[in-house]
């Protein structure tokens, strides 16, 4: 890709009347993609005209009301590992206005986004994303210790989803309101209340409803207490659920080595009219720092109970944005039985992208539970936190009484070494009818594991056993870092990770190798020159499921001298999975050229 750039800023009479600032690039961009699955090849050259902007006008900088306008257009690669990167254009204008009155602060305005990805994988990475919002921004400081804040958008987005005839068209409108108080001696106590109405209409309709004031006492420098109330109600296509929940959090520390923590909750649900949950229980959790002779020893204990109780006819419950990383070996299944199939929506922290099931990941049925996996040719990145939501059957008159228990300890030497062991326990008594049964889940996980750190390079071991009811495993684990030169001009790291995992016992009866290593590094030639260079390798052995391989690799030049700047970068990316294997080459040279000094008059006052 080659740019020619050109910036601009200025004023009109004075800066506080009306100031801009344009920055504009001009140039042409070049790809390749060659992909084969079942000896079957395709191949995908792409060369077009792009313009990159942002341009910003402010005017009436320091009047009650001041005013701000743009218009941004930017292109960027988004890297994908061991797949090619996605070329990304992004375009965005709006418009704002600010009013300060006092001790109000308000600000409205509008924005219109979109955003186009394209992988150049014969239109199967194509997606596209459409945003228009209109919003509301108000602010009340109503004394030093007293603040309200109220907000309001309206969003209506549309998005096209890579490799499928998947459309989503959402209209939302949210308002929130924050009321902060502090109170007290020294103002130590606060009072903070949180309420939000959303209410979404299109192929995802629904409606939400929260209610969250909270009450913090600073009883004593050492000594504090939490106290909560949350109402919750959520309303989509056939499902209703009103939650009431309140909980007490009391946190001691009396020294620097001490930290203790208690605290307890009780729970009603009422969903769907036919089915009532009632829940409480509470955790206790101590942590301990002592310094010794020779290091530092750390302990944490928690352990917690949980009751629940469901009284009705035999129905649904409904599980809104249940976090999982999705990556690696290991198994993650959705934390409740039952999951009604199809029910699942996967999406990212702030519902801009769903994920589309058998595109980006896939969700199926183990012993009663439900397992998902990132798919490599999907758009979640390896340990992507993905959000879940989804309806499970509950049994009519059951109970189910759980024991939580955590424990850590370890001890950092002086010289490096840190030895530890990790104990995560879950265990459960259930009581259900004999015509829709709950199913007791336990799960016992130890870790064992040795660390040694110095200041330039790590390395460590662990043994790990998982004991579950439906998928266990134990796993030897070696992993590693060093920083193999490190001067102003060079730079050299490195990292891997071995693990070996034996799934045995259980519903699933395979063995995995896996390995996974980095090589990074920079390299100064000349006082201009730069030599760039990042690689990923990635080796998975599966005796069910066959070998993955994965190579990731970026080199390049950056060349730097005065208002010139050069990069030249090439990318080699490999995924071949049992089914086929796909590999992408990218050349992309960027030359950027500041020109702002052959044009004064754009930097004088107009």
């Amino acid at each position: 890709m080659e740019t020619l750039g050109l910036g601009l800023h200025g004023n009109v009479y004075d800066p506080n009347l009306l100031e801009y600032r344009a920055d504009l690039e001009f140039g042409l961009s070049q790809d390749r993609f060659r992909e084969s699955i079942d000896r079957s090849t395709e191949a995908e050259s792409d060369s077009g005209f792009l313009t990159r902007y942002d341009v910003s006008v402010d005017a009436l900088k320091t009047k009650p009301i001041s005013l701000n306008a743009y218009a941004r257009r930017f292109d960027d690669r988004i890297p994908r590992r061991f797949l090619p990167s996605l070329h990304e254009w992004q375009t965005e204008t709006g418009a704002s206005a600010l009013i300060v009155a006092g001790p109000f602060t308000t600000e409205l305005g509008f924005s219109l986004r979109n955003v186009d990805r394209t992988g150049n994988r014969l239109e199967a990475d194509d997606e596209e994303l459409r945003t228009r919002r209109f919003y509301l921004d108000h602010k009340w400081a109503i004394s030093a210790t007293q603040q309200l804040h109220l907000s309001w958008d309206h969003e209506y987005e549309r998005s096209d989803y890579q490799g499928t005839l998947y459309e989503f068209t959402t209209r939302r409108d949210e308002v929130r309101l924050d009321h902060e108080l502090q109170f007290g001696p020294e103002s130590k106590h606060r009072l903070d209340t949180y309420f939000r109405h959303n209410a979404e209409s299109g192929d995802l309709a629904r409606n939400e409803t929260e209610l969250v004031p909270r009450l913090t006492l600073q009883h004593t420098d050492k000594f504090k207490t939490i106290h909560r109330y949350g109402f919750y109600e959520f309303q989509q296509g056939g499902i209703e659920v009103s939650q009431h929940k309140f909980d007490t959090e009391a946190v001691y520390a009396p020294n620097d080595r001490w930290r203790l923590t208690a605290d307890g909750f009780g729970l009603y649900e009422r969903m769907d009219q036919d089915v009532d949950t009632s829940e409480f229980g509470g955790s206790f959790d101590v942590a301990y720092d002592q310094p010794t002779a020779m290091g530092k020893l750390s302990a944490n204990a928690a352990f917690g109970y949980d009751h629940s109780r469901t009284v009705g006819d035999a129905g649904r419950r409904f599980v809104h944005d249940e976090a999982h990383q999705l990556g690696g070996v290991r198994p993650v299944f959705l934390r409740e039985r039952g999951v009604v199939p199809g029910s699942t929506t996967a999406h990212d922290a702030n519902r801009m992208w769903y994920y589309v099931a058998g595109v980006d990941y896939v969700a199926s049925t183990i012993g009663g539970r439900t397992l998902v996996q990132r798919l490599p040719t999907g758009r979640i990145a390896e340990n992507n936190v993905v959000y879940f939501d989804y309806t499970y059957v509950v049994p009519a008159h059951a109970e189910m009484n759980s024991y939580r228990s955590d424990f850590l300890i370890e001890h950092a030497f002086n010289f490096g070494l840190t030895p530890y062991y990790g104990y995560e326990g879950r265990c459960q008594e259930i009581d259900s009818s004999r015509a829709t049964q709950w199913s007791r889940d336990n799960t016992h996980r130890h870790r064992l594991g040795l660390r040694f750190e110095r200041d330039r390079w790590s390395t460590g071991t662990e043994y790990e056993i998982f004991d579950d009811t439906v998928e266990p495993y134990t796993a030897y684990h070696l992993t590693g870092r060093a920083g193999l030169l490190s001067t102003p001009e060079h730079t050299v790291d490195c990292s891997a990770e071995l693990s070996r995992y034996l799934f045995e016992g259980g519903l699933d009866d395979r063995r995995v190798w896996w390995l996974d290593a980095d090589l990074t590094g920079r390299s100064k030639i000349t006082e201009y020159l730069w030599l760039k260079a990042d690689t990923a390798f990635r080796w998975e052995d599966d005796s069910v499921n066959g070998e993955t391989d994965g190579v990731d690799i970026k080199c390049g030049f950056e060349f730097r001298r005065g208002l010139l700047t050069v990069e030249l970068t090439i990318e080699y990316d490999l995924l071949a999975l049992a089914r086929g294997r796909e590999d992408g080459l990218g050349l992309y040279l960027n030359v950027r050229r500041d020109l702002t000094e052959l044009l004064p008059s754009a930097r004088r006052s107009q």
